[in-house]
Parts: structure tokens; sequence; C-alpha cells
């Protein structure tokens, strides 16, 4: 199974995710929108992992959870991996929290040599080049400066379905450190 540790976006990030994607799904854009139900800002993918590892991922969260606060984070604005016009992945960044996710992140063992920059996905390129109209809708998404308490950590199970993918929460740790 495909695994990752994330947290989850709460129903407000979501509706307003839901509604970013309804206004850029008009803009001629090429992409696979995530269902809002799906959204998340990942903390440490693993990738293909065998079953038997479900315990050792769950000590190591029950461990960063034991030593990390309760923090709070903003979504912010809307971006893009690699650039508006060389959309690969349309995301909403953080605004506020970053520091605290990071250190989340390295407590998971986080070992991705890319830079930490946590995201909620949007959607993905199909391949297509941006239109001048997908970008210029884009750089319109209004800043969301929604604030959101941070209390627990998912483990996730991505699954192929004909859609993209499906994605279980497996597990989660209250977050508990002082």
């Amino acid at each position: 199974m495909r695994l990752f540790i994330a947290v989850a976006a709460d129903e407000p990030v979501k509706a307003a995710a839901a509604e970013a994607v309804a206004r850029l799904r008009r803009a001629d854009g090429n992409f696979r929108w995530v269902d809002p139900r799906d959204m998340h800002t990942t903390l440490r993918w693993f990738g293909l992992t065998p079953e038997e590892k479900l315990p050792e991922i769950q000590e190591l969260m029950t461990r960063a959870a034991a030593q990390t606060a309760p923090f709070e984070i903003v979504y912010g604005g809307v971006g893009a991996f690699d650039s508006f016009e060389e959309a690969r992945v349309v995301w909403i960044g953080l605004a506020e929290g970053l520091a605290a996710m990071e250190r989340a992140a390295a407590l998971l063992g986080r070992d991705d040599p890319r830079p930490f920059s946590p995201h909620l996905t949007l959607g993905r390129n199909r391949g297509a080049e941006a239109t001048p109209g997908f970008v210029a809708a884009l750089k319109a998404e209004p800043v969301l400066n929604l604030r959101r308490p941070v209390t627990k950590i998912s483990l996730y199970a991505s699954k192929p379905a004909p859609f993209g993918h499906a994605y279980e929460i497996l597990f989660e740790a209250e977050l508990a450190g002082s």
C-alpha cells in the first residue's frame, strides 16, 4: 500500500478549496482536480510500503506527536509547481505555521531531498500547456487567510481508483507535546 502522514484539512478549508477548484475548473485548465474531501497537507511520504511496517509507522507517529504541541496554521494563497505559466500542480500554500510543520515533518523522519513546501493540492496538470486565461485565473485567486488548529496527524493509505486515488485514514495520533 502507498502510505503518507499528513494533516487533514478541516471543513472550512475544504469548503474554501472546493470554491477555488470550482472557479479554476471554469478557467479552461486541463487538470485532474482533487476531491475536497481528500484534501490534506503531507508531512512525510512513504510510498509503496509493506503492511507489516504499519506498527513501526504508528509508533513513529505516536512518538512524534508526544513531542509536538498543538499549533496553528494559516492557509494563504494559490500557487503552482513549477510556476503559474508552467503549472504541474496547483495548490494553496501556508501563510503561517511553516516552522511548526517543518518540525513535525522532521520528527516524522522526512528525508526527501527537495525543500519542504507544505501545501494543499488542488489539482494536477494532465500534460497540457496552461492557457493565458488559466494563468490569469490562477493569479486572480483570492488569498484565503484560513486559520486552523492542528491537533493530530493522520496516516493515510492511497489506493488507485478510476478517478485518480482514494484515500483512507488508517491511524491518527493526537499532538500532546508542550
